[in-house]
Order: structure tokens, then sequence, then C-alpha cells
């Protein structure tokens, strides 16, 4: 069924049976006037919501900040699957230079789990470096780990797409954002990039805030942290500062910037991860064996960085407090603008969440979890 009437905020496709994930999306979006949304809920591989309303158009498209990462580890998980990655190799074996202070020994894998010990570099970094990605790959080379390597994990908010960006050009021979355009994004149709393309800027909708954004905290010792310029947390959000408008710059969105420079709209982010635990439409990117080590837990306790309980797979989140996806074996990535994406194996069922405001706790928009739970009842009732 098409949505398409003037009464009401949202248009888009609705499935018979879905219409309460339509009802929380209104409310969702009468809540926030003048700005913009889309929620996309995939079933045993096909599309049964794909709304959009506000400032969205039908082709609208979003910088997803951190949910970038889940795109970056489907490459990844995809490379592995293949074959053509050792995820137990060491990362020197495959890019030499970065076995310089005492990283010798770091696995791949590690990097996909948070926990090789470089959430941040001490060499001070701009913004126009992290456009350039260059300068953050040496920085990385010459960089010491803030923790022993494999004791304890910790958010890699931007050094994981530099360090995995890298182990993807040395191994494929490709950028991360080529890799995932020809081998992810192309056989399925996506809209959805690592490094935007030109043609695309005009439909690109531009990260706003309010006076609630980004205002909240997880837990009280973040503001402690953050004023310690000793901290790791300090260390890492600093350099360069995190400003989410700063990421409306033309000269970021066509960067590859593989943790945090994805754009894509919310149908394209459920189909990918529908895609990951299903066939869509004789298109399926990885097999049983590969979820199963996908969403194996790495890391289970207090993220070193965050400060906060943390679960991680191999590049994806896991349920943990606050991202509890609903499923035991769920996986999927938030993004600091809102953004929200992950598949639930165990019901057949992907989920994708976009906006253009950043929301009061950096990360998943916090009413992004009403539509969830609309979606996972639905399904439960078909």
């Amino acid at each position: 069924m098409t949505t398409t009437s003037p009464m009401t905020l949202s248009q888009g496709i609705i499935s018979p049976g879905f219409e309460p994930v339509r009802q929380a999306f209104e409310t969702l979006l009468a809540g926030r006037p003048g700005f913009g949304a889309a929620v996309a809920v995939y079933v045993d591989g096909r599309a049964c919501v794909d709304l959009w309303g506000g400032s969205y158009q039908a082709d609208s498209v979003q910088l997803v900040f951190s949910a970038t990462k889940g795109m970056s580890a489907v490459v990844l998980n995809l490379m592995a699957m293949r074959q053509e990655i050792d995820l137990d190799a060491p990362v020197a074996s495959v890019w030499p230079e970065f076995g310089a202070a005492g990283k010798q020994h770091i696995p791949i894998r590690w990097l996909l789990t948070h926990q090789a010990g470089l959430p941040g570099v001490d060499r001070p970094m701009s913004m126009a470096d992290i456009i350039a990605g260059r300068p953050l790959v040496h920085a990385l080379e010459a960089q010491a780990p803030m923790w022993e390597p494999g004791t304890a994990h910790g958010y890699h908010a931007l050094t994981i797409g530099a360090l995995v960006g890298e182990v993807v050009l040395r191994t494929s021979g490709r950028t991360l954002g080529t890799y995932f355009a020809e081998e992810v994004a192309a056989p399925l149709g996506l809209s959805s990039w690592i490094g935007l393309p030109p043609d695309v800027v005009n439909r690109v909708v531009p990260v706003r805030v309010n006076e609630r954004s980004a205002t909240a905290v997880v837990n009280d010792e973040i503001p402690l942290v953050r004023n310690d310029p000793t901290s790791i947390h300090n260390r890492v959000y600093t350099n360069p500062p995190l400003l989410p408008l700063e990421w409306n710059d033309p000269a970021v969105l066509a960067a590859e910037i593989p943790a945090a420079s994805g754009i894509s709209d919310a149908r394209s982010l459920a189909r990918m991860y529908a895609a990951c635990i299903g066939e869509v439409n004789g298109t399926r990117l990885l097999d049983e064996a590969a979820i199963d080590q996908a969403t194996t837990v790495y890391d289970d306790g207090i993220d070193q960085v965050n400060l906060e309980p943390s679960r991680f797979g191999l590049g994806f989140m896991l349920p943990f407090p606050r991202l509890p996806f609903g499923g035991r074996r769920a996986f999927g990535h938030d993004g600091l603008g809102g953004a929200l994406s992950f598949a639930d194996p165990d019901i057949d069922m992907s989920f994708g969440f976009t906006t253009d405001l950043v929301p009061e706790l950096a990360g998943a928009d916090s009413e992004a979890w009403d539509l969830v739970r609309a979606a996972r009842a639905c399904v439960a009732g078909c």
C-alpha cells in the first residue's frame, strides 16, 4: 500500500499489518516540525516499510556518521568470507609500517573489535587531515597503543576507518569506499556511498541541530574526563573536535572516511542488512558461517573511551544496554546524527532509520526505538 495522502506527514510504502510503524513514524515527525526522517523495514528479504517525511523527499540521502562503520564492517566480513583477508594475520603482514611502536603482533581482527588500543592519536589532527586520509594513516603507524592490545576495548570513533581502510587497500588494491560501491552497493542497487559522487550532492539533506541536540551525556563520568586532557576520552574526541555541523562540508561528504562519512537513505541501510542475513532479489552478502563469526562477542564490558558497557562483534555493535536492538543475535550500528541500522537474523528482519536532526544524546535517535518496537511487534503478529 502506498501512502501519499496530504493528510499524513509521511509518504511511502507500508505493507498490510505494519500500520503501527507508520503511526509511530507520524508521531515522531509531528514532534519535530521542520525536520525530516525516514524509516525502512525488511522482512524475509522484502521491503515491508519504506517511509519518509518532513524535510525529506523520496530520493533524499543523509550523512549517517558512525552507521558507516556497519557499512565498512560488511566489507571486511565479506572479504574474510571470500578469504581475501586473514583476520588472524598480523596487520603488519599486509601493512609493514603499522608494526612500529610495539604494534607488530596486533591481528587484523582486533582492529574490527576495538581492541587494538588505537582509538586516537597524539599527533595533532585537523578536519583537513581527516578529509585527506593519509595524515591519520601515518599518525597511526607511529602511534603507540593506549592500552595493551587485546586486554580491553574502547570505541575507535574515527581511527577504525583509517585502520581497516588501509588493510582493505593493501590487500585488495581498492579503497574501502570503492570496494563497498562495487561489491555491496552495486549488486543490491543501494543509494549508499562512502565517498559521495558529485552528482548526488543535491540529494543530501544537511545535518541540523536544535537547542536539545547533543546536550546529554551517557553517564556522570563523561564531563569529568572530558575536561581532563590526559584522559583517553579527551584524546579521542578533541583531536580533532567532532562538531556535527562541520560534516555538512561537501569536502567531507566526498571524502572516503570509512568510520563516519557514509551517505545513505534508510531503505538502503535496511536492504544491505537484509542481504547479510538472507537473499534480496537473488543477492546475499554473507553466509551463515560469516554471520556467526561476525556476531561472536569479542568485547563485553566497560568501554575504555565512552565509559559505558558495550559489546562488539567483528565491526558491528551487538546488543548492549544503550543499543538493545531487540534480538539476542541482532547486529548493526548507530551514528552520532541519530541514524540506526541493524539486522536480526532470528526474525529475519532488518531496519534502517535516518534523520537530519542530531539527537539530544549523540548516537541512535531515542525515538527510533519506538519504530523498532512497533516493527518487531508487527513481525511477531504476521
